[in-house]
């Protein structure tokens, strides 16, 4: 069993209050992504050093200077000359000639050289091509619930929000992953980490300047009653106000700071919830712990890997876990009877090959609480260690704060 005792600790501040992540992890050989799984709209195409764009389906070079036809039916004018030394995409060909769009042709003969991309590089651009269509097919704010249910399918669980209202969970085998809300059978919440997800512009894969570019500047704080909450945005996270809609962009700083997921909520759904927090339930905490292992499982399938199953033991360690350190306000790994992570797990009969534990406090929802997690290296490394088979979460919320307390325990059994 391969156990790693040492901790690390990450601090996250959100709105006015404080969240916290602490780690336990095993060590841990990576994991193999499928590579069409991580190709979406925004993923560039790389062919020797230039962007492979879609519709492309090779490049010549010009090595004399070769006239530029404009084709005319049976005519063929001459537009300009293509200089030795520069090169140009060609997407389509007639005989004898290759085109370099929009009607325009050059000879095929020994003043070029045309090349072609290879099976792989083909692959990966019609892999793009169809992201791109998929991306058109977007569940949006304001759609019908009938729409979605047209996109989407049926939904596979449905749970409580921190907004009093059902979140309804969609996916694939954790493919196409989308959690929505509904306003009268209307959309007015929608989170997705969908790599052919986009919304207002944004995309997952976008840069933070594309960000900019179609959202604006980021909101600095969110108005509840007469209180302000302040509104954390940082390399991780920025929250926008466009078009009455509340849109929370999170980057992933573990692949170059790119959109990792995206959530919109329209401003009359956001102030449903009067405060930071929601109304502790146990309903709600079953939500959490659900929707916790729901997101744990599409981050996984997203980079390839397979989905865990659900532990009820896990569950129970998580929970009784989670409780104590919310109960005697503490945050560690090890609780005050010096049990460790392994202990609690093996007191419910839990025995395993390799184990670890994830835990976090302080986050509204367990969307932004598995996002912190995931941009968290140590944490990241639980979530998408390809060793761990099952997964027991319990979440718990302080009397008092409503602050949620959250355990992730996974774990493989023998």
């Amino acid at each position: 069993m391969v156990r790693k005792s040492g901790f690390k600790g990450v601090l996250l501040a959100t709105f006015l209050l404080t969240s916290f992540l602490w780690l336990l992890f095993p060590d841990s050989d990576g994991y193999a992504a499928d590579p069409c799984l991580s190709i979406g709209p925004k993923t560039t195409i790389w062919w020797n050093g230039a962007e492979l764009k879609v519709g492309e389906i090779g490049r010549l070079h010009v090595l004399k200077d070769t006239p530029l036809y404009k084709l005319e039916g049976a005519r063929q004018k001459i537009s300009r000359t293509l200089k030795a030394g520069q090169s140009y995409r060609i997407y389509s060909f007639k005989p004898g000639k290759l085109s370099v769009g929009n009607g325009y042709y050059v000879d095929r003969d020994n003043r070029i050289i045309y090349e072609t991309p290879s099976k792989t590089k083909l692959a990966q651009l019609a892999c793009k091509k169809q992201a791109i269509e998929k991306s058109k097919l977007s569940v949006q704010i304001g759609e019908t619930k009938a729409s979605v249910e047209k996109k989407l399918g049926k939904e596979k669980r449905v749970s409580l929000s921190e907004y009093g209202v059902n979140w309804y969970t969609y996916h694939n085998q954790y493919d196409q992953f989308y959690i929505i809300g509904y306003v009268k059978n209307r959309v007015e919440f929608v989170f997705s980490n969908y790599r052919n997800y986009q919304t207002h512009g944004v995309y997952i894969g976008s840069s933070k300047q594309e960000v900019r570019e179609a959202l604006g500047k980021p909101i600095t704080s969110i108005l509840k009653g007469n209180i302000y909450y302040l509104v954390d945005n940082s390399e991780e996270q920025q929250t926008f106000l466009k078009n009455g809609l509340y849109i929370t962009v999170f980057y992933d700083v573990h692949m170059k700071g790119n959109v990792t997921a995206v959530q919109v909520i329209t401003s009359n759904l956001e102030n449903k919830k009067h405060g930071y927090y929601g109304y502790p339930s146990a309903s709600l905490q079953q939500a959490f712990e659900m929707q916790l292992f729901d997101l744990t499982n599409a981050e996984r399938v997203k980079h390839g890997l397979a989905p865990l199953n659900w532990d009820e033991r896990a569950r129970r360690s998580a929970r009784n876990h989670s409780l104590d350190m919310a109960t005697h306000n503490f945050f560690d790994h090890v609780n005050l009877k010096g049990q460790d992570p392994f202990q609690r797990m093996e007191a419910q009969g839990i025995r395993y090959w390799t184990a670890g534990e994830n835990i976090a406090m302080g986050y509204p929802s367990s969307i932004f609480a598995h996002e912190a997690l995931m941009n968290s290296l140590g944490h990241r490394k639980n979530i998408l260690n390809p060793d761990y088979t099952h997964v027991g979460i319990g979440v718990q919320f302080q009397a008092k704060t409503k602050v949620p307390y959250y355990t992730e325990n996974f774990f493989q059994p023998y």
